[in-house]
């Protein structure tokens, strides 16, 4: 297919970093990894201008891929620590040895809500944001009978019409008071991992993709009740790979396996859906001015139009191997030795 947008580098840092990033308010976050006894931690970037703002040494590389930013700190994981760090500065505010997590804090009304999974008990937590003292934890466990439990846990929480909503993985979505602690509602829904959802859907709702039913569905976030679902084919028996969705303006952008779906997140009507030849990478789906952009696994780069999922671009030269962010008409990109900002325009 001929190309009809082109990309423009307008900036471009050259570092050794993760593939993964996380953006909010103009800054960009990225994790750096050096060899033994080198700096490992995070930096950030103006999405602007490319200027490195500050570079944090945390000791270890946090995964950013599941950070969130509230009240003046970035809240990120690394090595079973949870770490408030303070995003004018780059300053650690606090930290807590918490275990293994998985998937995003989230700030719920005042109270940070952060999941954990061990081998018999899995945690989810409920945090002051400035000090991360603990103010209510639930503890639960994935019951295979015979006195034996699943590896399993919650996958971080997300913010929806007041409460926190959770996955706890390979059985069910819940809802709990960020107050208390108390738990408001439990469905029966399969997630295979943070990637999978919940998402916040922007419209108080949450949308989370049924790894077992292979369907994407839409919970009020007071009941639990689904709202609406729709299921896709996949071409192999094993889990399909998730690209993480985008919201813009009541729609969601989102990809499965080898599909591309654009979807009105209240009634679950397809504004449009492309087969493509490529598997989605459980990176993000990225949405600029008139474009939704997703990278595959092949390292192939693909823009579709935002509203109708014409075809926009197809490119390999070179392979991308990062995440992608949308910024008003641009691109960020990251990869593992490269930041950069890309421009978009219409094709000569």
């Amino acid at each position: 297919m001929r190309n009809s947008v082109s990309i423009e580098s307008a900036w471009e840092q050259t570092f050794s970093s993760e593939k993964d990033l996380h953006v909010d308010s103009g800054v960009l976050y990225t994790p750096f990894r050096g060899d033994a006894g080198e700096p490992q931690g995070i930096r950030a970037v103006t999405t602007e201008s490319g200027e490195i703002r500050w570079t944090s040494d945390l000791g270890t590389s946090p995964n950013i891929l599941y950070a969130t930013t509230a009240m003046g700190h970035l809240y990120l994981t690394a090595d079973e620590t949870l770490f408030a760090v303070d995003t004018e500065t780059g300053s650690v505010a606090t930290e807590m040895g918490l275990g293994d997590t998985r998937g995003a804090p989230a700030v719920v009304g005042d109270t940070l809500v952060v999941g954990t999974t061990f081998e018999d008990e899995n945690t989810l937590y409920g945090l002051d944001p400035a000090t991360l003292e603990e103010r209510w934890r639930v503890g639960h466990r994935l019951d295979l009978g015979d006195d034996r439990y699943a590896p399993s846990g919650f996958d971080g929480a997300v913010s929806a019409g007041g409460l926190a909503v959770s996955a706890y993985r390979n059985g069910r979505l819940s809802a709990y008071d960020p107050v208390t602690g108390d738990e408001r509602w439990v469905t029966e829904f399969t997630t295979a991992g943070p990637k999978y959802g919940p998402y916040a859907d922007g419209a108080g709702g949450v949308v989370a993709v049924d790894s077992e039913r292979r369907v994407v569905a839409s919970l009020d976030s007071e009941t639990g009740e689904t709202e609406w679902e729709f299921d896709f084919q996949t071409r192999t028996g094993g889990l399909p790979p998730v690209a993480r969705p985008t919201f813009v303006d009541g729609t969601a952008f989102l990809g499965v396996e080898r599909h591309l779906f654009a979807f009105d997140v209240e009634t679950g009507e397809r504004r449009w859906h492309v087969s493509i030849d490529e598997q989605v990478t459980d990176g993000r789906i990225a949405v600029t001015d008139d474009t939704v952009w997703t990278v595959t696994g092949a390292g192939t780069l693909q823009g579709y139009a935002r509203d109708s999922g014409d075809p926009h671009y197809h490119d390999s030269d070179p392979p991308m191997t990062g995440d992608l962010v949308g910024d008003g008409n641009d691109l960020l990109v990251s990869s593992r030795s490269s930041l950069g900002r890309f421009t978009i325009s219409e094709a000569n």
